[in-house]
């Protein structure tokens, strides 16, 4: 039996390391990619494991990655876009306009990209799915993270329209946007103002980065087989608020 391979784009974060390992678990191959450091996945699982260094910035470096993991794997059905970069806490007029540029390559721009390059591979081979990393602030808004909103945001619309653009062709689209998970994103945050926080959630708590994979692992394999185009928001209930 073939197994299954998922890439995953940002493996090197809290949460793509997280659903590389529940992945992995779970048996299949992983195309991991980084930008900087490599984050090595320890399984007792006997699978096959690849990392990739990967500049979002670079469209040649995309396409050449792709086509390296095409060769190194025998088939191909899951595309993670968890790569991402934050906004510092600025007002609008603040925001200079190189970081707007860069929030808005590597937050989307480079995530439509990645699709482009697994929907060519996989179109009408066999059935596949992409699952993109979101942010529950594109439903309540975000003060003074506006920027970083906006790209957040687009992955909504950007899923919805692909996935009846690409239904008929076997190809699944979700997001999995994340309330306040406990990641070294968030090491901006004091101890007072993550109490603060998990006390404004109903369930009284910060996510885990395990919250976030296990979603991410639904809406990548076959129990989630007639959802696309929808965005869940793994957030303890906070957009309730």
């Amino acid at each position: 039996m073939i197994r299954k391979t998922a890439i995953i784009i940002g493996a090197s974060s809290d949460i793509g390391k997280e659903i590389a390992m529940e992945l992995a678990e779970e048996g299949y191959n992983l195309a991991l990619t980084y930008n900087k450091n490599v984050c090595e996945i320890k399984t007792k699982k006997d699978v096959k494991i690849q990392y990739y260094k990967l500049n979002l910035l670079n469209t040649q470096e995309i396409e050449n990655t792709f086509k390296k993991i095409e060769n190194d794997f025998e088939s191909l059905n899951t595309l993670i876009f968890c790569s991402g970069v934050a906004q510092k806490r600025e007002l609008i007029f603040d925001c200079p306009d190189e970081e707007i540029d860069t929030l808005f390559e590597v937050n989307i721009k480079s995530a439509i990209k990645c699709i482009k390059q697994f929907t060519k591979l996989t179109v009408n081979r066999n059935p596949s799915s992409i699952v993109l990393i979101g942010s529950f602030a594109e439903k309540i808004g975000c003060s003074c993270e506006s920027v970083y909103t906006s790209t957040k945001s687009a992955m909504t619309g950007l899923s919805r329209s692909l996935a009846s653009e690409l239904g008929n062709l076997n190809i699944r689209i979700n997001v999995v946007a994340p309330g306040f998970i406990d990641t070294k994103m968030n090491n901006n945050l004091t101890q007072e103002e993550k109490d603060e926080i998990a006390d404004m959630t109903p369930l009284q708590r910060l996510g885990t980065t395990t919250d976030i994979a296990k979603a991410v692992i639904f809406l990548a394999g076959d129990n989630s087989s007639f959802i696309t185009g929808q965005t869940l928001f793994v957030d303890g209930g906070l957009i309730l608020e």
